[in-house]
């Protein structure tokens, strides 16, 4: 297993949902559209009963760290651009828009641009404790 993260975290805008206040429901995605030109970013948003919720921004050439996590599983959804994701000893697939991907506790997973264009997704993250090992990325050899 790796220890070196290579993505950057954006806090800005987590805070707990108030699910008694309606103007809080209604979430607008480009606010956490953040892309700095050093590192993937993942803009961590509010928290509720969903679980984490995150938007990953990627410039061209931008990668998130290959990894696993335990204990909690995902559902990303990319919101623009095209994304190479590699689940497991899967060969990598594009993901376009509209389109979505489970990713299951313990899977190894890791998202790339391989593209000319920025690109983001958002990643639903069940409740539960939440644990990232870093993982060889399969081909890296």
């Amino acid at each position: 297993m790796l220890d070196a993260h290579s993505e950057r975290m954006i806090p800005d805008h987590m805070r707990q949902l108030g699910l008694e206040d309606l103007d809080d429901l209604i979430l607008d995605m480009s606010t956490y559209q953040v892309f700095t030109e050093d590192a993937a970013t993942v803009v961590l948003s509010p928290r509720g009963s969903l679980g984490g919720i995150v938007v990953w921004n990627l410039l061209p050439g931008q990668e998130n760290d290959y990894h696993m996590h335990p204990n909690s599983e995902h559902l990303m959804t990319v919101i623009e651009g095209e994304l190479e994701f590699t689940l497991g000893a899967r060969k990598p697939e594009v993901v376009r828009p509209g389109q979505m991907v489970v990713v299951p506790a313990t899977l190894p997973h890791g998202i790339r641009n391989l593209t000319d264009k920025r690109a983001s997704y958002v990643a639903v993250t069940t409740v539960g404790p939440y644990e990232k090992i870093l993982c060889e990325r399969p081909g890296s050899d």
